[in-house]
């Protein structure tokens, strides 16, 4: 299998943009009922950096199109709630895109006969996610959905959000992935050029790196920096009290 890592680079990213825009209209989830031909959905499920979300935040807004962040309460690797983390969230609203739930039904334990309950915790971590950025939630993306068997779950909606596994997703737009670091189906360079009239792209920030890497190593680029910011913060703070930092 051919896994392509000199895809995946800040550099190819933008390529990729720049010849998504000149083939297909973005549009984003609240124009897919009335979208015409020749349009593309750009979705990333932020399941891991915050920091690598900006960054092609950042990408895009310069290339004027607009695309949808899924964010994760549950994520092991960054903590909406942080102050840095919370402010770069804020930073790729101001750039202009828009933010959605990433929701993890496993932090629950729910499976997809529990949907009553499932309703309940989603519509709470809508709640959440509005009231911490201020802003409206109208769309979100499972996290892992192939645990519990929640894409089965083909509802176009739930708790007033458009649901990115819905049927009529599934039916009207051909999908490509990033999962894992790799593209699971077909290239998106490939899908890109195939002529297909209506895109939905799923692409997961840390794999977008400056330099050509393994998925593995991009994993382990994400926690390095994780962990070297804690010891950042840690040094930092004794220095500010006049502390002694004993080693």
């Amino acid at each position: 299998m051919r896994f392509y890592f000199e895809d995946f680079t800040e550099f190819n990213y933008k390529k990729l943009i720049e010849l998504a825009k000149q083939k297909y209209n973005f549009i984003t989830y609240q124009d897919i009922k009335a979208s015409r031909d020749n349009v593309i959905i750009w979705r990333h499920d932020v399941d891991y950096s915050m920091h690598r979300a900006l960054k092609l935040a950042e990408i895009e807004a310069d290339l004027g199109i607009v695309s949808t962040y899924f964010l994760n309460f549950h994520s092991n690797t960054y903590n909406l709630l942080e102050n840095e983390v919370f402010e770069i969230g804020k930073n790729i609203i101001k750039l202009g895109h828009k933010v959605g739930l990433h929701f993890d039904a496993t932090f629950y334990n729910l499976n997809i006969d529990e949907v009553e309950r499932f309703y309940e915790c989603l519509g709470k971590e809508r709640r959440m996610l509005e009231d911490l950025y201020e802003t409206n939630v109208s769309v979100f993306s499972f996290h892992n959905p192939d645990v519990g068997g929640w894409l089965a779950f083909e509802e176009y909606s739930a708790c007033g959000m458009i649901n990115t596994y819905s049927l009529f997703l599934k039916n009207n737009f051909t999908y490509c992935s990033d999962s894992n670091g790799y593209w699971r189906f077909k290239r998106l360079e490939d899908v890109l050029n195939s002529g297909e009239k209506k895109l939905h792209i799923l692409t997961h920030p840390v794999w977008w790196v400056p330099n050509e890497m393994s998925p593995r190593e991009r994993i382990n680029r994400c926690i390095d920096g994780r962990k070297d910011k804690c010891n950042l913060i840690y040094d930092n703070l004794l220095d500010e009290l006049g502390r002694l930092n004993v080693r």
